[in-house]
């Protein structure tokens, strides 16, 4: 009998364990599962964004990364798509798009994620369009970047963009124009 009974013990101490150790990893494995999804609407949602903003077409694959109350509340997409826009007399052709995840924190069993990320748009190239060449700048207005507090929110198993916090500014630096090559005749 005590020998059933330590064997019993033993038994049940290596269960446990065992219980233990699986559900560490089974939370680990929910919470990279969960990061790399907010991970990966993060940088794809918010370069669909900028693209929209600078050349204004609609895009309702918007719908698949914000939730809907975010598009119609958000200011600067509201705005590419009036005159005030800085880009509304430019065609633009591309961009460049940077996203750094300063912090990003899922727990598996929450449907919300926060986020830090620092938005970049370093250069833009485009033209000006012809009907508006004598009324502007060639130069293409620098995208103002910043600093994000971002929530994620989990909607019926995707994960969407919920809230955008402007925490601070970056202001790219206004690219200089490229001289052109001039033949000067030789003395």
């Amino acid at each position: 009998m005590k020998y059933l009974r330590r064997f019993m013990g033993f038994l049940a101490g290596k269960i446990v364990i065992f219980t233990i150790c699986i559900s560490i990893l089974a939370c680990a494995f929910y919470m990279c599962m969960n990061t790399a999804n907010v991970y990966i609407v993060l940088s794809d949602g918010l370069e669909k964004r900028v693209d929209v903003i600078l050349t204004r077409e609609d895009a309702p694959e918007l719908n698949n990364y914000f939730q809907a109350s975010f598009l119609s509340n958000d200011e600067a997409l509201n705005t590419a798509f009036t005159s005030a826009s800085p880009y509304m007399a430019y065609n633009i052709t591309g961009f460049e798009h940077k996203l750094e995840v300063e912090s990003l924190w899922a727990w598996p069993w929450d449907n919300y994620a926060t986020c830090t990320v620092v938005e970049r748009v370093p250069s833009i190239t485009g033209s000006v369009l012809s009907s508006r060449k004598n009324d502007v700048d060639p130069t293409i207005p620098a995208w103002t970047g910043g600093r994000y507090n971002i929530t994620l929110v989990k909607e019926e198993g995707k994960w969407k963009i919920a809230g955008m916090k402007q925490l601070i500014e970056i202001d790219e630096p206004t690219p200089t124009p490229v001289p052109t090559a001039t033949s000067t005749p030789a003395p």
